[in-house]
């Protein structure tokens, strides 16, 4: 090639069109990146991603989210911004916002802010507190937000049940807090004063009276689930010695298709984890339910009641004909959701020290201590609309006392039991992802192979394609 001045020209010519185009496309790129974003998750469980409840959730979310984190935390700022990042890039007009809470603390105190990173989120003019960044809070926050109507329990009182309010350690005051969190109002309800159950009860609970309902209680329980209530029934292991051992709902029993059987759950396993009571129930397995969905955890139940299905529950054939037609119009689709082992019993006998499996008067197991019952009823205001009612009867309710709350899984299987009768199933639980990719093991082989690529291996492939290159220049 001749080198002259045209040539020269046209080279330098060149080599601006080409800087030029090259600008052209790095501004093409960054303009096209800030409108189309693509993101890949290569890790091994996604735990860079959103859970598919999460995005389940988000495309249900019509309005604006406005999220405002109160921190000065460098740190901190970064997690919130990873976290609601993943919101983000699924809906768009969900909005951050950081604000030192050392710059006003005036309205910080008003506000109620008492940890470093809490954050607020507004939706539609309502707004919810969230101390723990998580996927799992900041999800649950998000569905309480945008939920229409509010989930209210209400615990009967009067009978010596256990209070959703009191700190007795068979009281329920620490799972109600929990509740609380969650979003439930909790109330309490003393049938005999108001003679009413309000229409807008989400879920009702009874938690092991003792002592017996009035009959008149006993008929407005009844009415409730005739209307399509749902029930949370709390029982506790029967004492025969008493006049009424089902404190006056045996009546309810008979309607639910359930009884209660004689005498405690004996588990032998307990031993096993350090338990020198023979009275407490470990569940370790579960069946495919709504309720135990995703739900592995060792639960404990002290003290707990069989239940079983009353016997015309079970033979639709006995009977006449008329009472074959009753039967199925209020009967219920009963599932045990909690069962203990093959080698647990129902002790009959007054407990001991040391007790002992009787053929004659226990009961061998596998024992129901928990049982589901649904069944579908016409909506009154929509004819074309089918309503689920929603029942769990359990044999213990000391599993969810201030004492026994803490024990394994027990904690998050009591807000499963209310979430499903509240019909929020679908928002139980994100299950939280194990990084398990973070550690790179290799053996000791793999380990000097890939040292001797990087050592020897890729300096002598730059060494021979450069001698090639300047060979082959050299001989032009």
């Amino acid at each position: 090639m001749d080198i002259n001045s045209h040539s020269t020209q046209s080279l330098k010519w060149q080599n601006i069109l080409f800087a030029i185009q090259f600008l052209i496309i790095i501004g093409l790129l960054a303009f096209l990146s800030n409108r189309y974003v693509y993101l890949a998750d290569w890790t091994a469980n996604n735990q860079n991603s959103l859970n598919e409840i999460s995005l389940q959730l988000l495309k249900t979310i019509e309005a604006p989210v406005e999220i405002i984190s109160y921190t000065s935390n460098t740190a901190i700022k970064q997690s919130v911004r990873e976290l609601v990042g993943r919101y983000q890039h699924i809906k768009s007009d969900i909005s951050l916002k950081f604000i030192n809470p050392n710059t006003n603390p005036d309205d910080i105190r008003s506000l109620n802010i008492v940890v470093d990173g809490e954050m607020i989120i507004h939706y539609q003019g309502r707004q919810e507190h969230l101390t723990e960044l998580s996927e799992q809070d900041l999800s649950n926050t998000l569905h309480r937000l945008m939920r229409a109507k509010e989930r209210k329990i209400l615990f009967i009182q009067g009978h010596g049940e256990r209070s959703p309010n009191h700190e007795a350690n068979f009281d329920l005051k620490t799972f109600s807090h929990h509740l609380e969190k969650q979003g439930f109002l909790i109330d309490t309800l003393n049938l005999a004063k108001t003679m009413r159950i309000p229409g807008n009860v989400s879920v009702l609970v009874i938690a092991g009276p003792q002592a017996a309902f009035l009959p008149g209680e006993v008929r407005l329980i009844i009415d409730y689930i005739n209307s399509g209530g749902n029930l949370l029934w709390l029982g506790e292991p029967l004492r025969i010695t008493q006049n009424q051992p089902m404190h006056g709902l045996l009546p309810l029993a008979e309607l639910l298709g359930i009884e209660f059987l004689d005498g405690v759950v004996v588990d032998p396993t307990t031993e096993q984890y350090g338990i020198s009571r023979p009275d407490y129930a470990i569940i370790t397995e579960y069946p495919r339910h709504p309720v135990n969905n995703g739900f592995s955890t060792v639960t404990l139940y002290p003290q707990a009641a069989g239940i079983e299905r009353l016997p015309y529950y079970l033979d639709d054939n006995k009977g006449s004909e008329q009472s074959q037609s009753s039967s199925r119009k209020q009967a219920f689709d009963i599932v045990p959701f909690l069962t203990t082992i093959e080698r647990s019993w129902v002790e009959t006998s007054p407990l001991k020290e040391q007790v002992h499996y009787s053929e004659l008067l226990d009961i061998i197991g596998p024992i129901n201590i928990g049982m589901v019952l649904s069944r579908q009823l016409a909506n009154e205001f929509k004819s074309n609309k089918v309503k689920e009612q929603r029942i769990i009867v359990m044999g213990d309710g000391d599993f969810l006392s201030n004492t026994f709350l803490g024990n394994a899984g027990n904690l998050d299987m009591g807000m499963n039991i209310f979430n499903w009768l509240s019909h929020d199933e679908q928002f139980i639980a994100i299950p939280t992802r194990v990084k398990d990719d973070v550690i790179l093991d290799m053996s000791p082989v793999m380990l000097s192979l890939l040292g001797a690529f990087f050592l020897f291996l890729v300096p002598a492939i730059l060494i021979l394609s450069g001698s090639i290159i300047w060979f082959k220049r050299r001989n032009r």
